[in-house]
């Protein structure tokens, strides 16, 4: 029998207990796309990311990506349908190390100490280079994790280093006001070690299961078989060289998913980024999981709220995450025009394919680098630069230079980049822009004819960027027509004196002052009494 005052406890406490409807996130698209990207993120512009790991040890790129030696070290004569690929990693390690089955990737796990690696180092140049947020790649395709894991031996403080790196780096960007992020490559890991598998090298030992991944799911009889013309449609599911959709096991996907909730509790990052690898269909219910349980944790760690939990989630492919659930990201790639909501692209100092550190591969000229982050945030776009230090913890000369470079141009001329939004327009784009390499990647080549525009928050103040010096005269063609009645003064950033002007039929003509000595990307200041002019009509 109930007394009244147990009534009245018993229905506290479920009130208690029972969560808010709408309070916290769940696992479904509807509540998931409740999120917008926090303030800080699309103000921050510039984040580095530095690809190292076990790989960074033999820093051979032969034939395909220094990154991703573990793969290719194990493929033999014929295997790669891309004419051998893999096989000078393969050549170089028997070379180098001595055959695969005796010396395996996991032995390489010793060979990497980081014995010069100083975390706070690498957070000083970080604020040097201009960059408002960093990311570690916490774990890459070969599973190996480089936090103090409680879920597996193959992490960075039980091997190899014996520290926790992504504890140091969050340490250290933190005392220095940058935003954390963690990168997680590991959803590739059933399908990296494929030709380890396949050859019988050392993954066939279960002894290594953990770092090499299951054995490769067999096709299903009734599975579809697709024509190689149609693969690359199929790019979020891996397709074996008969045309069979190879799945990973529901080990493999839970492992994935305890492993991500494991370093996301431990050091509440700011952003998580993913590689392709959790995009089949089959991780669906573990990534809607997955987002839940990171935007309510963020809300716990007040970092945000429902609807705006302020932590970023990035995804790579459209069909991954639903619109509005997470912030995109284009590896190698971009928007090619201004997008609804903020976004990202993760790109390399490297051409062509390369990210990790490897011997004798030059990297980008620095001003290939500002046109590319000038264009890209003229289209409400945020960069995250890989970089690629070398096994033992230290960067290159010439890296440490570009990224200086790149900040003291920031520290110039970063008013047109920081906390800025874009115009309604995204600039002048020349025919020159458009040119690609062999991968497919634009070249980013900016000429006097290219212009990008972006704005401050109070839009008051439009910056015309132009990628190479246009001389003596800058005519804006977008301003042609526009009422520039408003106009208050117009400025080239790194300069002192107001700068002459006048509207003509062929746009805003604006006389230049002497060549700055930066040397790179122009930012032109143009400032209005009030708000900015929309362009004419066209």
């Amino acid at each position: 029998m109930f007394n009244t005052k147990s009534i009245c406890l018993a229905i506290v406490i479920s009130v208690t207990a029972t969560p808010i409807l709408g309070q916290e996130y769940d696992a479904t698209w509807e509540s998931l796309q409740n999120y917008e990207a926090p303030e800080w993120y699309e103000d921050a512009k510039l984040g580095f990311w530095p690809i190292w790991g076990i790989y960074s040890v033999p820093a051979f790129k032969g034939d395909h990506a220094a990154e991703w030696y573990g793969r290719w070290m194990y493929c033999q004569q014929g295997q790669s349908s891309r004419n051998n690929q893999g096989l000078a990693t393969h050549l170089h390690h028997i070379k180098t190390y001595g055959d695969p089955s005796t010396v395996g990737y996991k032995d390489l796990i010793p060979m990497w100490t980081a014995d010069k690696f100083d975390a706070d180092q690498w957070a000083d140049l970080c604020v040097e280079g201009g960059a408002k947020y960093f990311c570690t790649l916490a774990v890459f395709h070969d599973s190996f994790c480089l936090w103090d894991s409680k879920l597996t031996k193959w992490n960075s403080v039980e091997m190899g280093p014996r520290r926790d790196i992504v504890k140091e780096l969050a340490d250290a960007m933190r005392k220095k006001g940058l935003k954390y992020g963690v990168s997680n490559h590991s959803a590739w890991n059933y399908r990296f070690f494929q030709w380890n598998h396949i050859n019988g090298y050392d993954a066939k030992n279960p002894a290594y299961e953990d770092l090499y991944g299951s054995p490769i799911v067999a096709p299903n009889a009734d599975q579809v078989r697709i024509k190689p013309e149609e693969q690359m449609e199929k790019r979020s599911e891996w397709v074996n060289r008969s045309g069979d959709i190879v799945q990973p096991s529901e080990r493999d996907l839970d492992r994935w998913l305890q492993r991500t909730k494991e370093v996301t509790d431990l050091y509440q990052p700011d952003l998580h980024y993913f590689d392709w690898g959790m995009n089949p269909p089959i991780f669906e219910s573990r990534r809607k999981d997955f987002a839940a349980h990171y935007y309510n944790k963020a809300i716990q760690w007040k970092k945000g709220a429902i609807g705006a939990p302020g932590v970023v989630l990035n995804y790579k492919n459209s069909a991954t995450f639903k619109a509005g659930s997470a912030v995109r990201d284009f590896e190698r790639g971009a928007f090619k025009d201004i997008a609804d909501m903020v976004w990202q692209t993760d790109d390399s100092i490297y051409d062509g394919n390369n990210w990790g550190f490897a011997e004798g591969i030059p990297i980008k000229p620095t001003n290939v680098i500002v046109d590319e982050l000038i264009d890209i945030i003229s289209k409400r776009g945020v960069l995250m630069l890989a970089i690629a230090p070398k096994a033992d913890g230290t960067f290159p000369e010439d890296q440490k230079k570009m990224i200086r470079e790149l900040g003291a141009w920031l520290k110039v001329c970063g008013e047109a980049v920081y906390a800025t939004r874009p115009y309604v327009v995204l600039g002048e784009v020349s025919k020159a822009w458009n040119q690609r390499d062999d991968h497919g990647h634009l070249k980013y080549i900016g000429t006097p004819e290219d212009i990008r525009f972006t704005r401050n928050k109070a839009n008051t103040v439009l910056f015309a960027t132009v990628l190479d010096w246009p001389g003596e005269t800058l005519t804006i063609k977008t301003l042609a027509g526009a009422d520039l009645s408003n106009l208050k003064s117009i400025r080239l950033l790194g300069t002192h004196s107001d700068l002459k002007w006048r509207a003509t039929g062929n746009g805003l003509e604006i006389t230049m002052p002497k060549q700055p000595d930066y040397e790179m990307a122009y930012p032109v200041r143009i400032e209005f009494v009030d708000s900015i002019p929309s362009p004419a009509p066209r």
